[in-house]
């Protein structure tokens, strides 16, 4: 199953427009991980197969949902500049061994207590050096996966090098926090 699944787009219609023009046929699943800070109704938001509330929407999205294995969310209400724990133990007893969330504004992939976590970074624009937003592409085939994380606009797979930068910009939010 390939999966677009995209983060914090924050009223920033143009980019999500365009990524949902260039990957909704390369795909079988659309999954939004909060704060597109539009309504349900809003025609691009209905191209999603799951969308979750993020702490900037209004609407009545779910805090989470599940489908098959995977679990979405946005993760604010699960304290993810903390950590994973209150999601491992969502995970787990919602029985899914891939969580998709959005809120850092921080692309990463981790894995915990054997769930995989990946975060696609902001659509609008993400923390860290290199200055440009991100989604991800996700393929998930007999419970193994590929990862392919891509530069907002030129839809580039993006280097090692900013998953390792947001990696370290975590763990300096778990001191802050």
């Amino acid at each position: 199953m390939k999966i677009l699944v995209i983060s914090d787009s924050h009223l920033y219609e143009n980019y999500l427009e365009n990524v949902i023009k260039e990957f909704e046929n390369q795909v079988d699943l659309l999954i939004h991980c909060g704060d597109s800070s539009l309504q349900k109704n809003n025609r691009l938001m209905q191209k999603f197969d799951i969308a979750v509330l993020g702490n900037h929407d209004e609407d009545d999205y779910p805090v989470y949902t599940t489908y098959q294995n995977i679990l979405a969310t946005h993760g604010h209400r699960f304290n993810v500049y903390k950590g994973y724990e209150e999601l491992i133990d969502l995970c787990h007893k919602k029985n899914c061994q891939f969580c998709f969330h959005g809120h850092t504004h921080v692309p990463t992939y981790q894995k915990h207590e054997g769930i995989i976590f990946i975060n696609p970074g902001s659509l609008m624009m993400n923390r860290g050096s290199y200055g440009y937003g991100t989604f991800a592409l996700v393929d998930i085939t007999n419970n193994h996966f590929d990862i392919q994380f891509l530069h907002h606009e030129t839809y580039q797979i993006c280097d090692q090098t900013i998953l390792e930068e947001g990696i370290k910009l975590l763990e300096e939010f778990k001191k802050l926090v």
